[in-house]
């Protein structure tokens, strides 16, 4: 009986340390923070005209991003974010609506945006909201076409020469999420949470959903 009230007492004195641990003060306010980011996808079919579709699976994006916590629960900044979709696509012909194709490929995306975050609680363990706003680029590898041109070089002279060009997209892109912040060191941070994205192309906007985590360093 014995060892097993000592483990109790144990285990009720780590619990306590652990929660005095997480719920103290962040103490952030002034320091910067730089983050490594990753976003999970889920996989998405996107209905165009006539029948046509784009089926983009799901895939896991890379992104940097920096921020300034204005006080202990507001922080701004921005990120770089880029991922490559592999796609399949249903092509509907256009004087033939039966006459379908289909193809498969790749495309690469990202994004460069503003981001405003709000700590619910001014502690090493909080809920967090955010926003985000900027501009979203899409790469379909679907070569266009040839182009070409020349430019002066201050060693070489005029240089010409010819390249392909691939179809592509760009647009605004905002985003709204949620989720849990957790700062177990000092210095060190995790945000774990859940965004969705609107990327207005085409005078339409298409959404995204993403769980996203990003592990973080505060400066001073």
């Amino acid at each position: 009986m014995k060892p097993l009230l000592a483990t109790l007492v144990l285990l009720v004195i780590a619990t306590s340390a652990a929660h005095a641990q997480l719920m103290r003060p962040s103490e952030r306010t002034g320091m910067w923070d730089f983050t490594i980011q990753t976003r999970y996808t889920a996989a998405h079919t996107f209905d165009g005209a006539g029948g046509s579709k784009l089926a983009v699976e799901d895939d896991l994006g890379w992104g940097f991003g920096v921020g300034y916590n204005v006080n202990e629960r507001l922080n701004i900044g921005g990120f770089v974010s880029w991922r490559t979709l592999d796609y399949t696509a249903t092509d509907i012909g256009k004087t033939d609506p039966t006459l379908e194709t289909h193809y498969s490929g790749w495309l690469d995306t990202g994004n460069f945006a503003a981001s405003a975050i709000f700590n619910l609680l001014p502690k090493a363990l909080t809920p967090y909201a955010q926003g985000t706003i900027g501009w979203a680029l899409v790469d379909t590898n679907i070569p266009s076409g040839i182009s070409g041109g020349c430019y002066w070089d201050p060693w070489w002279g005029y240089i010409c020469g010819n390249s392909a060009t691939t179809f592509g997209e760009d647009g605004v892109a905002y985003s709204l999420g949620g989720g849990l912040s957790l700062q177990p060191l000092d210095i060190f941070f995790l945000r774990v949470g859940y965004d969705r994205m609107w990327i207005d192309m085409d005078g339409a906007a298409k959404t995204a959903d993403m769980i996203r985590v990003d592990a973080g360093f505060l400066y001073r």
